[in-house]
Formats: C-alpha cells, sequence, structure tokens
C-alpha cells in the first residue's frame, strides 16, 4: 500500500494518546474512555473503492469492516461474517454466512447485496478503482475492469439477505487477508447514490460499518474523531468513546506535545529515537515495508536507459541513509521485497538471499561513473537533470535530499530537482508518471510475496515509472495462477521474478522502515499489523 506512505501512498501512523480520566476496559466507565492519535499525512477519501494511501485506510478499516478482521498475532477472525470458512471446490469456492441483525450507523439494513453492490463497485472501470487489480482473482474481475464484460458477471452473489458467495478463477492462498483489507468492505447502495460524487469525501457523505463513525471531517481539514459507533454488531467490546484525531506531519512538533503533556504517543525521528531508546515508553514496530525510487520508463527520460538506473543506484550508500539519515532503526534494503516476509519452503532461507542480486544494492561510484558514462552515451546527453518528487514529511524530505547529494556529487553533468508536495499532490504525479524519480514506500497489503511482485507488472496502477517486462508479467501471474497450489513452484516464480526485476533495476531499492515511537504505557490493546493497515482500535482501552 502506498505510503502509503500503498502508494499503499502509500505515510506511516501516527498514534498520540491524550488520555481521559476513565476506568479500564471491562469497567462500567469504559464509555468514557478517550484517547488521540496522530497521522502524519493527510487524508484523502474513506471511500473504499478510491482509497489508495495509508492513512484513508487506516481510517477506513476503524470505521468500517469486511466479513473478516485481523487480530492481534496477524491472525484472522470473523468480522461482519459469522465464522471464518473454508474454501471449496479446490479452494476456487468461499460461502459466508453473515451474522444476524447487522446494520449501518444510519440504522439501514446491511446485508449481503452491500457486499455485491461495493465488489461490482470497485471493479467497473468508471469508479477509477486504484486497487480494482487486487481483485483479479474473483471471477470476471480482469474482464470487468478492462470494460469488456459488465460488472454484474462479477464472481459474487447474495443468497438471501445473509449469505454472501464469491467464486474465484484458482485458488489464493492469501484471500482470507482481502476479506480484511478495505477495498472489500460493504458498501451501502443508497448512501452511495444519495451523496454521489460527494461520496467519501467528507465524514457526513459517508455510513459507518465498523467499530467507529468519523465525525468532524470537511475533506481538508487536518483534524477529525472517531467516535463510537452504537448500530455495531460488537460495540459491547468496543472500550473507547471517542478518539481525536490530528495530522502532525513535524516529528519534532509532536515530541514538543507529548513531552508537555498535551499528547501521549509520538512518532520519532532517528535523532530522537537515539535519544529515546532507552525510554519505558519506546516501542519499536517492524513493517512490511520498503521505500524505493520509482524510475521513469517514459520515452525520452534518461531513466528509461538501464546504465542510467544503476549509475543512480550504485552511488547511494543505503548504509549511511539509514544509519546517519534516518537512524530510526531502519535497515538497508537488500531487494524490492523486504526481509522475513517470506521464506524458503524447503530450506527456510529468507526470500531476499535467495533472489540476491548484489548489484542492485552495492555502492560503488567507481562502478557507478562507468555505467552513467554509457548510458550518457546510449542516450545523447552530456547533462541530466532527474525531477524527483516526495511526499512532503520530514522523513521523506530528508531520504529525497540525500539522493539528491550522492547523485550531483558522483555523477557528471547530473542535477536533481527535489519537488516536495503535499500527499495528494505526491499521489498525483506519481499516478499520472510527472517525475523522473520519486521516494515511494509501500507496505504490503496482505501477508503474501505478491503484494509487491504484482506491483511491477505491465499496467499496474502502482507501476508509477511504467516499466513493462513479459517475462516478468508471465512469472508473476504464473504464482497467481497454475502454480497457485505448489507451494515451491510459486516460490521459484518469486525468486526469479525478483531477480529480473533488480537486474534491470526497475525500482532502485533504499530501505526496509521501521517505526519508532513513544507511547503512554497506560494504553493497552490497540492492535498493529506490519501490514495493510496498521492500527486497529477496537480492542484498545485505557488503564487507570
Amino acid at each position: 500500500m502506498k505510503n502509503k506512505w500503498k502508494k499503499l501512498g502509500t505515510a506511516t501512523l501516527l498514534l498520540s494518546v491524550l488520555l481521559a480520566g476513565c476506568g479500564s476496559a471491562k469497567s462500567s466507565e469504559a464509555k468514557h474512555q478517550s484517547f488521540s492519535v496522530m497521522e502524519q499525512s493527510d487524508l484523502t477519501t474513506i471511500d473504499g473503492s478510491k482509497a489508495i494511501d495509508l492513512t484513508s485506510f487506516n481510517m477506513i478499516n476503524n470505521t468500517e469492516e469486511g466479513l473478516y478482521r485481523v487480530a492481534k498475532g496477524n491472525k484472522v477472525v470473523a468480522g461482519l461474517a459469522e465464522k471464518v470458512v473454508k474454501p471449496t471446490n479446490n479452494g476456487k469456492t468461499y460461502t459466508f454466512t453473515l451474522r444476524k441483525g447487522l446494520k449501518w450507523s444510519n440504522g439501514d439494513a446491511l446485508t449481503a447485496k452491500d457486499f455485491v453492490y461495493s465488489w461490482r463497485r470497485t471493479a467497473d472501470p468508471d469508479t477509477k478503482a486504484g486497487y480494482a487489480y487486487i481483485m483479479e482473482n474473483v471471477k470476471n474481475a480482469s474482464a470487468i475492469s478492462a470494460g469488456k464484460m459488465k460488472p454484474s458477471k462479477l464472481g459474487i452473489k447474495a443468497i438471501g439477505k445473509r449469505t454472501v458467495q464469491v467464486t474465484l478463477t484458482q485458488a489464493t492462498p492469501y484471500f482470507k487477508y482481502l476479506m480484511a483489507f478495505g477495498t472489500f468492505f460493504p458498501q451501502d447502495q443508497k448512501a452511495v447514490e444519495k451523496y454521489g460524487t460527494k461520496y467519501g469525501t467528507s465524514s457526513k457523505y459517508m455510513v459507518y460499518s465498523g467499530p467507529f463513525k468519523m465525525v468532524g471531517w470537511n475533506g481538508t481539514n487536518m483534524s477529525w474523531k472517531l467516535v463510537k459507533n452504537t448500530q455495531y454488531w460488537d460495540k459491547k467490546n468496543v472500550a473507547v468513546s471517542k478518539i481525536p484525531v490530528k495530522v502532525v506531519k513535524d516529528p519534532n512538533t509532536a515530541l514538543n506535545l507529548y513531552q508537555a503533556g498535551k499528547l501521549s504517543d509520538a512518532l520519532l525521528s532517528g535523532e530522537q529515537a537515539s535519544q529515546e531508546k532507552t525510554n519505558k515508553a519506546f516501542v519499536k514496530y517492524e513493517q512490511g515495508q520498503t521505500a524505493y525510487l520509482a524510475m521513469s520508463f517514459k520515452k525520452g527520460k534518461a531513466t528509461a536507459n538501464v546504465n542510467v538506473r544503476k549509475a543512480v543506484s550504485l552511488v547511494i550508500n543505503r548504509k549511511t541513509l539509514t544509519s546517519k539519515v534516518l537512524a530510526d532503526g531502519s535497515t538497508p534494503a537488500t531487494g524490492f521485497m523486504p526481509t522475513s516476509f517470506v521464506k524458503n519452503p524447503k530450506t527456510g532461507t529468507d526470500f531476499t538471499k535467495d533472489a540476491s542480486v548484489s548489484e542492485a544494492v552495492e555502492h560503488n561510484v567507481a562502478k557507478a561513473k562507468k555505467y552513467w558514462a554509457k548510458g550518457l552515451k546510449q542516450t545523447g546527453k552530456s547533462k541530466v537533470n532527474f525531477e524527483l518528487v516526495v511526499s512532503d514529511d520530514d522523513s521523506q524530505k530528508k531520504v529525497a535530499e540525500a539522493v539528491q547529494s550522492a547523485v550531483e556529487q558522483s555523477l557528471p553533468g547530473a542535477t536533481v530537482t527535489v519537488r516536495s508536495l503535499p500527499a495528494k499532490g505526491a499521489q498525483s504525479a506519481e499516478l499520472s508518471g510527472k517525475f523522473d524519480m520519486a521516494v515511494v514506500r509501500w507496505i504490503g497489503d496482505y501477508t503474501d510475496p505478491l503484494t509487491f511482485a504484482q506491483l511491477e507488472t505491465t499496467g499496474n496502477t502502482y507501476n508509477y515509472g511504467g516499466f513493462s517486462s513479459k517475462t516478468y508479467d508471465k512469472l508473476v501471474a504464473a504464482t497467481n495462477g497454475k502454480d497457485a497450489n505448489n507451494e515451491q513452484k510459486r516460490y521459484e516464480d518469486f525468486v526469479k521474478a525478483e531477480k529480473l526485476l533488480m537486474q534491470q533495476e526497475a525500482v532502485v531499492p533504499l530501505y526496509q522502515a521501521v517505526q519508532t515511537q513513544l507511547v503512554n504505557t497506560k494504553v493497552k490493546g490497540i492492535v498493529y499489523h506490519p501490514t495493510g493497515a496498521p492500527y486497529d482500535y477496537k480492542w484498545a482501552h485505557v488503564e487507570k
């Protein structure tokens, strides 16, 4: 997901906890509990069909719910469905039964048709859903998204009011995680049609199915509230009554507020993390996230030349970037796929070792200059000015400045113009391909390597640079098709695809991210996920 930070796209969530005098989660006073959270990036939408960035999915995950929900330890549990089910028809058919008496926040009945409507709306090319591709294993989804078939032909149907049946094109090992992902949540057709183009652009133009409702967001403001949804089926297990949310992009501001007692959680910069690591409130979250440079493959762009891309990659010292510039515990990227994300089924070896292409993440200025000279000769250029797009949060601006310095100091005739933009502007530039290079952070949407590999397939919405390889596409397609039930063969296809990607330096991996924070120790039960929307407040509570 741009940070997404996916894409996801893709900004990291900053929790801040402002304690209210309240009892434990199980007390009769639980309804008075409140803590505030902080986002590091602007909220762009709460429409599940339109969301593509991390802030949006974080809010959707807490105000809406799907058939499943992901609990502590990455365990999939029943959400709006009565239970987690096993597929039939060789893994291609799922039949879900909804809980009795489900309601939307406005009192409308929530039925199986709401899932059918939502999925069809997302698959419909007229919706222009950025995440439509994630539905490709649902029967006919790809043909519908390509405009070759009507949305009514999508492999989902309602059987009565409480049964949802989904038909896939092939067995999908990670499907249970998708059922807890915002793109697959239900939508109230009445509300969508009532609000029209305004749907999801403001908290008042939305109805909610999850543990909280949103109030006070007008589409552009930097603060709003999550309040307990009294129509939610599991409201008795939601301890918190109110969660104020505020966007704060500067970690120094956050830390100052924390130290002044006005916030009880602060996302830390590298320098702050180094200073606070012995603090009892210090926490470090491992993330399935890679930060990388997307490189433009547009005709006429210097970055369309493989030798130019290799030269840029080779001048970046990833150890210095992570230890000196970020200094927050992030580690040098060893490839596009993050470490500890998937292992070889036979040997247990980490994927990044099996798929390693050392030159892709090497720091070697002498070698870079040779590639640079060759690339300039091939492109007929003597000087190149790279436009580098980056979101305007503090850490990413520092990364962009480090890349700028490395390129300009080591590659003769190269200059870098950094264009720092708010989240919406950066997303727009990336999606339209208006850049030479862009700093992107992608957090996996679910726990499967496809969530990374699929990004660079031809025509993918988040293939920002426009890389295209028939061989790569074929390998990735096999992992999600004919080899889906062969775990080892599927793994080997991913390894081959990753090696091809790195040999072409189709993206330039930078670092694998972590999140460091100070969190008030009285706040308990917030579930953190290394993939998807990281924070879930459903089970949160505040101790006395």
